[in-house]
């Protein structure tokens, strides 16, 4: 290829890695605060990932306790009522939701507004960490500036190069022009997996069987809701789904011509009053197309225009006229970038199954935990909840069990030398990815590879050789949660 002659020499370092969502930021800071030379490459402008790029400022999965939103309806319940008896993640995570916190970050466990408008307690999910995005920007940028890691914001990882089955370096596209990296271990935080692909490991595309990946969504943030009014709206009685609403405006407002409101709402308050994340209305159930892949630029292309003219319509189709206190409500901001929940994923050396979690499988090389119900949206969900198969875990989970294990494995791409990944990419079967592909989940795999990079490169062995036990206790020691 042209750019292996052309690419300028980038650097030298222990490792790199692709990616900055919170499975990488967290995957950086451990191998940085471990005394690798380490490289992290963004395509963005920031780190976080979903969290500020997508718009979706909060961080799920670090206690159990949550369930299905069908199942909660048929329970009666909200998001308050749910029991959060246990913490099943900690380490970094903690370190960075506590510097948030001073700044003014809110959760896990606890709404943002609750304490001036209590009635608000009753939306959102209560296992999530909300905080600003600004203030997370800058301060993902400052923990990887105390750690020691370095960024390359704009950056691509465009393709890897290979010396006897082992990856010697990477090349990277930005408005330099292409270069090339040379990194001793290589952390995929892709969330595609595209690395693994790239370098010509195995890997697939959604479920297994029928290669269905679950809606993309497309975050909107809306302003100027009256927070006094919605919360008399709850206190005497609203329901905080909007169900009625939803199916008064399909019935008044609907053109035929596909706008039509969702079933129902889940908003979110965030940090500053008035103002609200919208998550659902605007996802991939509105494209004629829906086979959308999170992979492909054109697709992602399409879905990013629809949603924008959807925010537009649900503002003033189905929340100025419908919502109590919406009814001077502003279109904020929309994602900068869609909310891909499915694409590859490895085929690794271990794999996590749907049956490992239902069942509570314990496995000897655990290296995260995850709390997170199922939640990928599959056809035929509701026939297997009702046969007790995916609700199983959730309902126990609801109760004060049903925590996930996740071993080492499933982060290590099949005959790989020198690749490991982290986030939703790793190897878990069809609905298992639900559980692990959550914010919170995501920090404590990509702690667990950085950490492992660093045992790796001390012992110079494959990733799939380390000293597991080794990295089960050093996460336990950096305060990391691994025991089931």
């Amino acid at each position: 290829m042209k750019y292996e002659i052309d690419a300028k020499h980038y650097g030298t370092y222990d490792v790199v890695i692709a990616g900055g969502g919170p499975a990488g930021l967290s995957a950086g800071l451990a191998a940085a605060r471990g005394g690798l030379k380490a490289l992290l490459i963004e395509n963005s402008g920031a780190l976080g990932g979903t969290s500020t790029i997508g718009a979706l400022p909060f961080f799920l999965g670090a206690y159990d306790g949550s369930i299905p939103y069908r199942r909660m309806l048929e329970l009666g319940l909200n998001y308050e009522d749910l029991p959060r008896k246990r913490k099943v993640v900690g380490g970094i995570y903690d370190i960075i939701t506590s510097r948030i916190r001073k700044e003014g970050g809110v959760g896990p466990c606890k709404m943002a507004l609750s304490d001036k408008y209590p009635a608000l307690s009753r939306f959102g999910c209560h296992d999530e960490f909300t905080f600003n995005i600004e203030t997370g920007k800058r301060i993902f940028d400052e923990l990887a500036d105390e750690f020691g890691l370095s960024l390359l914001y704009y950056t691509s990882v465009i393709d890897t190069k290979m010396e006897n089955n082992e990856i010697a370096g990477v090349y990277i596209s930005n408005k330099d022009g292409i270069s090339y990296v040379q990194c001793r271990a290589l952390i995929d935080c892709t969330g595609d997996a595209d690395l693994v692909y790239r370098s010509g490991f195995e890997t697939y595309k959604g479920d297994k069987e029928t290669g269905e990946m679950t809606a993309i969504g497309f975050i909107t943030h809306i302003e100027n809701i009256d927070c006094t009014k919605l919360s008399k709206y709850i206190e005497d009685g609203g329901d905080p789904w909007f169900l009625e609403q939803c199916a008064l405006a399909a019935k008044e407002r609907s053109d035929g011509n596909g706008n039509t409101p969702p079933t129902n709402i889940v908003m979110f308050p965030l940090t500053e009053e008035g103002v609200f994340m919208i998550n659902g209305g605007t996802n991939h159930d509105f494209v004629k197309d829906k086979n959308l892949d999170g992979t492909n630029a054109k697709d992602l292309a399409e879905l990013t225009k629809i949603g924008r003219k959807r925010a537009k319509w649900l503002v003033e189709n189905l929340f100025r006229p419908y919502i109590p206190g919406a009814e001077n409500c502003r279109l904020r901001l929309t994602a900068a970038y869609p909310g891909v929940r499915e694409t590859r994923r490895i085929v690794g050396e271990k794999s996590l199954t749907e049956k490992d979690i239902i069942s509570g499988t314990r496995f000897e090389d655990t290296i995260a935990l995850a709390g997170r119900h199922f939640d990928l949206g599959r056809k035929g969900d509701e026939e297997k909840e009702k046969e007790g198969g995916l609700q199983e875990f959730a309902s126990t989970n609801a109760l004060g069990g049903g925590v996930a294990s996740i071993p080492y494995g499933a982060l290590i791409p099949r005959k790989s030398k020198n690749i490991i990944v982290a986030g939703r990419c790793i190897s878990a079967e069809g609905q298992a990815l639900g559980p692990v592909r959550v914010m919170s989940t995501c920090m404590a795999l990509g702690e667990a590879a950085g950490v492992a990079t660093i045992i790796k490169l001390r012992d110079n062995v494959d990733y799939k050789d380390i000293n597991v036990k080794e990295l089960q206790n050093t996460l336990r020691s950096l305060g990391a949660k691994i025991d089931v």
